[in-house]
């Protein structure tokens, strides 16, 4: 586990090759695995599928699209991001317009209690994303290759 300015990042949120049928399966993987840690606290799970039905979190980078579902910090114990690489695409809404529908393959769950905190660790994803062949190389790591990369490239200020 590595704590980056009080964000927590550990090997158990992050999950390559995941199996799911839709969104929310691969959210409530997600959500158990920060629950089971302490990071947030059981109304998280409901807050995050009910904010995620409101404000869609779905995003088009170059050919990989991506998920970048939060909710409110009163869910929130500790600042925490959980990942996780799909092993198919499921459809989650455009963030842009949420009528349409983002093959999603990677999703970067926030768990955080400041919103100055969300707003960086947002825009060091986006900088992640620039980047053509980021998302591609992120989506063939192994979960070890993959958390060593992010505790390297992520941090707050």
């Amino acid at each position: 586990m590595v704590i980056l300015s009080e964000i927590v990042i550990t090997e158990k949120s992050i999950v390559t090759d995941l199996k799911v049928s839709d969104k929310k399966e691969a959210l409530k993987i997600l959500t158990d695995s920060l629950f089971e840690q302490g990071f947030i606290y059981d109304s998280f799970y409901e807050s995050l599928i009910s904010r995620e039905e409101n404000f869609p979190t779905g995003l088009e980078a170059f050919d990989i699209g991506i998920a970048i579902p939060h909710t409110e910090p009163k869910h929130v114990k500790q600042d925490s991001i959980a990942v996780a690489v799909l092993d198919k695409p499921v459809d989650f809404q455009d963030m842009v317009n949420k009528e349409n529908t983002i093959s999603v393959k990677i999703i970067f769950l926030l768990s955080l209690s400041q919103s100055t905190k969300h707003l960086n660790i947002l825009k060091q994803i986006i900088d992640l994303l620039k980047e053509e062949g980021n998302l591609r190389k992120l989506s063939s790591m192994s979960n070890d290759q993959l958390y060593s990369y992010l505790v390297k490239e992520l941090s707050t200020k």
